[in-house]
């Protein structure tokens, strides 16, 4: 069995269990403060990854952009689909990889991920960073949120190393800001990265 097929099944049941604590319903401030700034403005592409049940991609497409969301969970998408469709909003949905986007002439203006890239192997966060890469237009934001990292004997590498993001992005990506905060007690933090 392929490896992320293991993944996907890990992830769709926990939404068919409803064992989705990060599931909040909530936008994070930290989205709404990049909109109500001016940084962040429509018309445009954004991209959501690991979307969930599109809370977020819905949000931004509430506010004119044409949202498109990915996850690898298809209980996910397709509450996310239905949320979309009901609302009459411009988001798209679809299961897939993160790390192998099949989203060619894409240009983003932004790309949110909470909380999905510091999930994967480190070979699949390069192939991720490729991939988002080649999707971003010249000064697309993207914001990112993750753990701290910690060893994780079952699945290996879990959460960011210091200064991880800023160097794995380099290439085509500066670091504009980075708040650490915490999550209960566990160390998180939140980035925020322009594609050069």
């Amino acid at each position: 069995m392929d490896p992320s097929d293991d993944l996907a099944w890990y992830w769709e049941s926990r939404y068919a269990w409803g064992e989705t604590p990060w599931d909040t319903g909530i936008t994070p401030p930290e989205l709404h403060e990049l909109v109500d700034s001016g940084q962040l403005q429509p018309p445009g592409v954004t991209l959501d990854l690991g979307c969930g049940t599109g809370l977020n991609a819905n949000f931004l497409a509430r506010l004119g952009f044409t949202a498109i969301g990915v996850d690898l969970a298809p209980t996910a998408i397709a509450q996310a689909q239905r949320d979309a469709q009901q609302a009459g909003l411009p988001a798209l949905f679809f299961v897939g990889d993160v790390a192998h986007l099949p989203l060619e002439g894409v240009q983003a203006c932004f790309a949110l991920d909470m909380g999905c890239l510091h999930s994967l192997s480190d070979e699949n966060r390069d192939r991720y960073a490729r991939s988002l890469a080649g999707l971003m237009a010249p000064g697309g934001l993207y914001m990112l949120y993750g753990f701290d990292y910690v060893p994780d004997h079952e699945r290996g590498l879990f959460g960011f190393r210091p200064d991880e993001i800023a160097h794995r992005f380099a290439p085509h990506f500066d670091l504009v800001w980075l708040r650490p905060s915490l999550q209960k007690t566990f160390p998180v933090a939140w980035y925020l990265l322009q594609r050069r």
